[in-house]
């Protein structure tokens, strides 16, 4: 029953403490002020989405989405230790804004018209065993703009993004503070994905790599018996073999960690992938897109809204807001769309650069990087260890303003999300 009168922040807490038992299944015992929602309850975007839109229905507020405004949606994937508390004091600070006004993209679910899909699917299965003559890219004859490679490891497409200066982050009203001051950087190229990694590919890498102990795939994507995600999960193991569940072959890598991400990233690129803890700022450590890297591969050099210009979003150009609250999933019912759909299209012709999937970056993510000097140098990177991971390109649950080019977001690198994965970036002197 919603909650009309004001109350104490006590009693906030002790609500939202009895929607996590009653709605989420948390244990009462688990449920206490000073749980964090990620780090102590194992949280997910899916389940904040549903946290913030059951709480604001019980209590009759409006949630802040912006950091400027106190919001939550923020602070939960950018704070590690975002607690039950702090949400209190958010819930218990709004009362008497009434019920939500702006939520529409959350809990409205976008009408997708059935696209086709007219791009190969080119990423590999089976494993792969370098045959030691130093190729891993090929180049491949294509019509389009920008010149293109073919991975050998994995089948996989990149696009060679030019040399150029780069405008990176925004002023313009409506976006969170950490994306100011704007700055101008300059980026040698650098060869990026074209899609983000499937299942497909995923698996190739863990067949490719053998046996592996269990804490390491714990790390990197397996999942806790008692999570209920696993319902969720894309690719499972038969007589040791890993391979997508059925019909899911083309779709995005999820619930897959930082850990999980950089692993493969540094088998992709022919680098041990057993360096996949390392800090990501050592070249050759990481083969995950920086934050400027990947801003200028979604949008190009110069400031946009999204990758195609200014212009408001729409189903048939980007996957996002799919989420029906309550809904339940099974790994083939995920609202998402094959890798390789024409989707979030980029000036580069990189598939799905807002929308769909959130992608991992290199960077740790700091609010406050870009008023540093270090984010003007020339192919900046955060290294300062942060405990926070960033993350780019907004995702199938969440509205269409975390899916801008420019929106920075972060989380921890031991987080695995139902609307997570990642895509690579290759070194230019793996050029054949």
């Amino acid at each position: 029953m919603p909650i009309t009168d004001p109350v104490s922040l006590s009693e906030v807490e002790n609500s939202i403490c009895e929607v996590l038992s009653e709605k989420f299944d948390v244990p009462r015992d688990k449920a206490r002020p000073q749980s964090r929602l990620l780090k102590d309850l194992h949280f997910d975007s899916l389940e904040a989405t549903e946290l913030f839109l059951e709480v604001e229905d019980r209590f009759g507020v409006t949630i802040p989405q912006s950091e400027h405004m106190n919001g939550a949606c923020s602070a939960v994937f950018n704070r590690s230790d975002f607690r039950i508390a702090d949400l209190a004091e958010i819930v218990y600070l709004q009362q008497g804004s009434g019920k939500p006004v702006r939520r529409t993209s959350w809990r409205g679910h976008q009408s997708v018209p059935q696209l086709e899909i007219n791009n190969p699917f080119c990423q590999l299965s089976g494993r792969w065993e370098s045959e030691g003559d130093g190729r891993l890219l090929e180049k491949i004859k294509t019509d389009q703009q920008f010149l293109q490679y073919r991975r050998r490891s994995d089948g996989m497409r990149c696009v060679l993004v030019p040399v150029a200066r780069v405008e990176v982050g925004t002023d313009s009203p409506g976006y969170d503070s950490d994306v100011r001051p704007p700055h101008g950087v300059k980026l040698d190229a650098f060869l990026i994905d074209v899609e983000t990694v499937s299942t497909t590919a995923y698996c190739r890498f863990l067949n490719s790599i053998g046996c592996v102990d269990q804490q390491v795939l714990l790390d990197w994507f397996v999942l806790a018996d008692e999570d209920d995600r696993i319902e969720q999960q894309l690719i499972e193991q038969n007589n040791q073999e890993w391979r997508p569940i059925a019909g899911c072959e083309h779709l995005p890598m999820i619930l897959v960690s930082w850990y999980g991400a950089n692993a493969y990233s540094l088998w992709a690129n022919g680098h041990p992938w057993n360096d996949y803890r390392s800090e990501g700022e050592t070249p050759g450590k990481s083969f995950l897109p920086t934050e400027a890297q990947w801003e200028y591969a979604a949008r190009g050099p110069d400031f946009k809204e999204y990758p195609w210009g200014n212009e408001a979003p729409t189903a048939e150009r980007m996957r996002f807001s799919q989420h029906v609250p309550a809904a339940t999933y099974t790994a083939v019912t995920i609202p998402m769309e094959p890798v390789n759909s024409s989707n979030g299209m980029s000036p580069f012709g990189l598939h799905h650069m807002a929308g769909n999937v959130w992608e991992w970056c290199r960077d740790w993510y700091s609010p406050d990087f870009y008023s540093t000097p270090e984010a003007t140098l020339q192919n900046p990177v955060n290294s300062v260890g942060t405990g926070v991971r960033s993350e780019r390109g907004g995702s199938w649950v969440g509205p269409a303003d975390l899916c801008r080019s420019s929106h920075r977001r972060g989380r921890a690198p031991e987080a695995k999300g139902r609307c997570l994965g990642f895509r690579c970036i290759s070194d230019m002197s793996a050029i054949g």
